[in-house]
């Protein structure tokens, strides 16, 4: 009897073949873990800017009063709070850059503001002495890279409109 030690030429193919398919997914998976990766982390900054920039203005807004929203320009409004200081609310396109007061946030690579707006929706009748007023930032912020989602400011305040006159 004749000893066979070694593969056939189909069993070679057949090996090389699962081997090829079995890289294949691996390499895939390897592809989605990354992009999962890269925009995980792109959303985590984008995130941590957006939540930045909405707690110096709620800041504000929870320790001073506000008196008043002024156009300063294209995308910039100036707000007046009832100690007399005021700070600038801006959007700055050709940089990628939001500012309220001395504070900036630069926008990501990749990313788009959207339309800045400041509106007022006034609620009647409610009582004397309540708020009756609450006055809307919107400033979207999207990314090509996590579609679906607004990293933008999104800030409201409520006020008494009969008592407080904002100019807008």
């Amino acid at each position: 009897m004749k000893s066979q030690k070694g593969f056939t030429l189909v069993e070679l193919i057949a090996s090389f073949s699962l081997a090829l398919v079995i890289m294949f997914f691996l390499f895939q998976i390897v592809i989605t873990v990354k992009e999962l990766y890269v925009s995980s982390g792109l959303k985590t900054e984008m995130l941590i800017r957006q939540a930045n920039l909405e707690h110096q203005i709620g800041q504000d807004f929870k320790e001073k009063t506000l008196t008043k929203v002024a156009s300063c320009g294209n995308d910039c409004y100036t707000l007046t709070f009832g100690d007399n200081t005021s700070k600038e609310l801006k959007v700055d396109r050709s940089k990628n850059i939001v500012s309220y007061g001395a504070y900036q946030i630069s926008i990501q690579d990749g990313s788009k503001i959207g339309n800045f707006t400041i509106t007022k929706n006034t609620v009647s009748g409610v009582s004397s002495g309540k708020n009756n007023t609450l006055l809307l930032i919107d400033i979207p912020i999207t990314n090509k890279v996590v579609t679906g989602r607004n990293f933008g400011v999104h800030m409201v305040y409520q006020y008494d409109s009969r008592t407080v006159s904002m100019g807008l």
